[in-house]
C-alpha cells in the first residue's frame, strides 16, 4: 500500500504542482502516507495473529 502510495505521489508531483509532504500542519499527501502506513502495519499484525491462531 505504501508503495502504490509512493508511485501516485511521484506521478502527482512531476506531471502537475510541486506536492511537498507538510508536518506542521498535515497536508493531504502527508495524512494519506500516516494512512497507507497505518494500512501495511494492521495487515501485517493480522496476518501474524491469525497464524498463531492455527
Amino acid at each position: 500500500m505504501t508503495f502504490i502510495w509512493f508511485i501516485i505521489w511521484l506521478i502527482a508531483n512531476n506531471v502537475g504542482a510541486n506536492e511537498p509532504l507538510q508536518a506542521d500542519p498535515v497536508n493531504v499527501w502527508t495524512g494519506t502516507l500516516i494512512l497507507a502506513v497505518a494500512l501495511d502495519l494492521a495487515g501485517a499484525h493480522a496476518a501474524t495473529v491469525s497464524r498463531r491462531d492455527r
